[in-house]
């Protein structure tokens, strides 16, 4: 072996050596947990939403040079003028090898354990081995991280390790190595150039180095800037940013005291901050890392979007790699304190947050991988839908409901059943248990009312599921 690939070899053993067990065992532990979970819906056909279907689609494109026109958003639709997320192009090569929707649930439960791997370094260096592995834990199997993964891929997984990892180099007191990952979170999502915004905030408060900071925060505001007003609209084919009305800025600046009440007055919201503090035992006020959670919280509880307020889905994840460190910072400060009250209660501090993240498990998705139905995967259910698909031919065009879409995205031209635009399909795919529809709904009349001029006949059905192909 060459010299130079020698000690390059030992460097990197030596630097795997390095890390503390408690975060190669916690990767571990995530990672085998979040990839059952995504083993489990893969092979039972669950479905929660059309995001799976959409983000495979883009991957797609990306792993075959193209740009990312997402059919099952419209016909000829560039999801870049949905949202701002050109990060994704990075999962091409992986999607290249690996040609599969659960290819991206794959890579997310990866993701969220590699995100867990650096909290858990930055509980270890702020609390020592035994914090580490508390805090460690607490987050990985946080309420967060595990809605975000059982409503499959979306792309804040991509920022939850490069979040975690710009934080442990925070803590490590490596403030521009910070900024630079700090930095990439605005190819993440276009909300999140607020968060680095904040973040570079945070690193003044911290470093007192005003232009570093600024200029991170300058970098999250342009780029704010630029996908919310410039890059979204030119794309989108409306020529506008579909979700801007979420939130009415107008009623915010003429009436801010009105919108503050109504933020605090809303059982939704203030049940999402107090489970958000409750799982850090309150700890995290105590860091100023806790100033990074604004943006996120503010653009959700001022949108007009009930689904925004809540704990469920993945719009928390983002949340809790600062929540969590910023905790275990907080139980540090503690220790020291000078009143005996927070300094016995910070002595407790990292199994006090433990506690909490087990007293809620019950609740939470993993739960699930405890109950005996989770690993049925013959049902007469799961042998109908393996039947449908095994019926369509490879390449057809198909127009699907968001119940079997992931199934048949990897080797099928898939678009969303009914959206207008669409061209006529080969073959319709419905479910009429879980695919979303008020009423029962017959394929062939169905075809026939979206697209005029067509026929159709029904070529399976079989519980619920119906595939229906074009005859004329």
């Amino acid at each position: 072996m060459p010299t130079n690939l020698r000690r390059l070899a030992i460097r990197t053993r030596e630097l795997l050596a390095a890390q503390p067990a408690s975060a190669w065992t916690v990767l571990a532990l995530a990672a085998v947990a979040y990839l059952t979970l995504a083993a489990t819906q893969w092979l039972r056909y669950q479905s929660p939403s059309w995001d799976l279907g959409i983000f495979t689609q883009i991957i797609q494109q990306y792993a075959s040079f193209q740009p990312p026109i997402v059919h099952i958003k419209g016909a000829d639709y560039n999801i870049l003028g949905d949202h701002f997320h050109p990060i994704l192009v990075l999962l091409a090569p992986v999607y290249a090898v690996l040609p599969s929707a659960f290819t991206l649930m794959a890579c997310q439960a990866l993701l969220l354990a590699v995100s867990a791997f650096f909290v858990t370094k930055s509980a270890d260096l702020l609390l020592g081995r035994v914090g580490g592995w508390l805090i460690g834990l607490a987050y990985a199997f946080s309420w967060g991280v595990q809605q975000a993964a059982a409503v499959q891929f979306h792309e804040v997984a991509m920022g939850a390790p490069i979040l975690a990892i710009g934080l442990w180099l925070l803590i490590k007191q490596r403030p521009v190595a910070a900024a630079i990952w700090f930095g990439l979170l605005v190819f993440v999502k276009e909300d999140l150039g607020l968060t680095v915004l904040m973040l570079g905030v945070v690193l003044v408060l911290r470093t007192r180095r005003w232009l570093l900071g600024g200029l991170l925060s300058a970098w999250g505001l342009l780029w704010f800037v630029l996908a919310m007003f410039v890059i979204l609209p030119a794309l989108n084919p409306r020529g506008k940013y579909d979700y801007a009305d979420n939130v009415s800025l107008t009623d915010v600046v003429s009436n801010p005291i009105g919108t503050l009440a109504e933020i605090l007055s809303n059982e939704q919201k203030m049940a999402t901050v107090l489970l958000l503090l409750a799982c850090t035992g309150f700890f995290c006020l105590r860091s100023n890392l806790a100033l990074a959670l604004l943006p996120t919280l503010g653009w959700r509880f001022l949108s007009g979007n009930e689904g925004h307020w809540g704990q469920t889905w993945h719009y928390s994840l983002m949340l809790m790699p600062i929540a969590y460190v910023a905790a275990a910072e907080g139980i540090a400060k503690l220790q020291d304190s000078k009143v005996a009250f927070w300094r016995g209660y910070a002595k407790h501090g990292a199994a006090v947050v433990l506690t909490f993240a087990v007293a809620i498990s019950n609740q939470l998705p993993l739960w699930q991988l405890t109950k005996p139905a989770t690993w049925e995967f013959t049902g007469p259910r799961q042998q109908a839908a393996a039947a449908l698909i095994d019926r369509v031919p490879g390449g057809a065009v198909v127009e699907s409901d968001s119940s079997l879409m992931n199934h048949l995205v990897d080797h099928h031209d898939v678009y969303f059943i009914g959206q207008q635009g669409n061209p006529p399909a080969d073959y319709l795919v419905i479910d009429n248990v879980n695919g979303g529809w008020n009423t029962q709904v017959n394929g062939a009349e169905y075809g026939a009312t979206i697209h005029r001029g067509t026929r159709w006949e029904i070529i399976y059905d079989d519980q619920g599921y119906q595939l229906t192909r074009r005859v004329g």
